[in-house]
């Protein structure tokens, strides 16, 4: 068994719909317009009710409603609608495919608390990544749930060993110690089977150690290095979140030099905290059908 053979058992079940990528090739035109965008989301009534739900909520609206599907791309603006046309797209495909070890809901909440905190940590940080660090948020841990429901026995024995054992023993390093690779490389795997973006791959891949890549060329050390210190650094701002905290202690530790090569200091991080605790409700009634009411 290979992260692969592991992810492709998925990727056979739950491809990335093509319209996701037609949206992404589209907006890459400079030629294309909101009304063009608009009648390609309109082909898919699950990304044009998400997208209307977002155009109408209080990350967006200004107390006008918004009913027509190129006016709501207008409002969201056309970054958000690729960044939604991924998500929705991602979470629709494992609709489907059931596991015992964590709900939906659950672990959508923590990928959207990632998602939100990798944008905010990109915006203050000033650091460009070459493409949407909410995607690559929102899918970070996306080979865990490829684990949880492809080989849910040998998942739970990892989880055990990562909880019950007082070392310091991390999640990632007790899956190596039973699959013999880690949540990273089968999220990384599958990103590449739906044919994501490269910078979406390599965050997915390295963001538990976003310094440990073995790349030699410059440039390219650095590029992996920023967008997977960016999701290394949001994942520990959700999990501060979601243990109603505020102090850094409190969630994930940090590899050395992430916040340098972020351009951020440990002041930055209420706002991005907060950032990300004010938009997950939102964002998860957008993008996970079951709380949009």
């Amino acid at each position: 068994m290979t992260p692969e053979t592991l992810a492709s058992e998925v990727s056979d079940l739950a491809s990335m719909p093509d319209i996701a990528i037609q949206i992404n090739n589209l907006l890459s035109d400079p030629n294309s317009s909101a009304w063009d965008i608009g009648r390609l989301i309109e082909q898919d009534p699950g990304l044009s009710a998400a997208l209307l739900r977002i155009a109408n909520s209080a990350l967006y609206n200004n107390g006008i409603p918004v009913n027509a599907i190129d006016r709501a791309v207008t409002v969201v603006g056309t970054r958000e609608v690729r960044d939604l046309a991924f998500g929705v797209s991602a979470v629709e495909a494992f609709e489907g495919i059931s596991n015992q070890l964590i709900t939906m809901e659950d672990f959508w909440y923590h990928s959207l608390r990632t998602a939100a905190a990798a944008r905010a940590i990109e915006k203050i940080g000033r650091k460009r990544s070459g493409g949407s660090m909410f995607i690559a948020g929102l899918l970070h841990d996306i080979g865990q749930l490829v684990m949880f429901s492809r080989r849910p026995e040998q998942s739970e024995e990892a989880l055990k060993l990562s909880v019950d054992r007082d070392d310091g023993r991390s999640t990632f390093r007790a899956e190596r110690e039973i699959f013999g690779f880690d949540h990273t490389e089968v999220g990384a795997a599958l990103a590449k089977q739906w044919g994501l973006p490269a910078y979406v791959i390599d965050a997915i891949r390295f963001h538990h150690q976003p310094f440990s890549h073995g790349k030699e060329d410059d440039e390219e050390a650095n590029r992996i290095e920023v967008v997977a210190s960016i999701v290394h650094l949001a994942n520990t701002v959700a999990v501060i979140g979601e243990v109603e905290s505020t102090q850094l202690d409190d969630g994930p530790s940090l590899r050395e030099g992430t916040l340098e090569k972020l351009n951020l200091v440990l002041d930055d991080l209420p706002e991005i905290l907060s950032i990300s605790n004010d938009t997950v409700d939102e964002l998860l009634r957008v993008f996970v059908p079951a709380n949009a009411a």
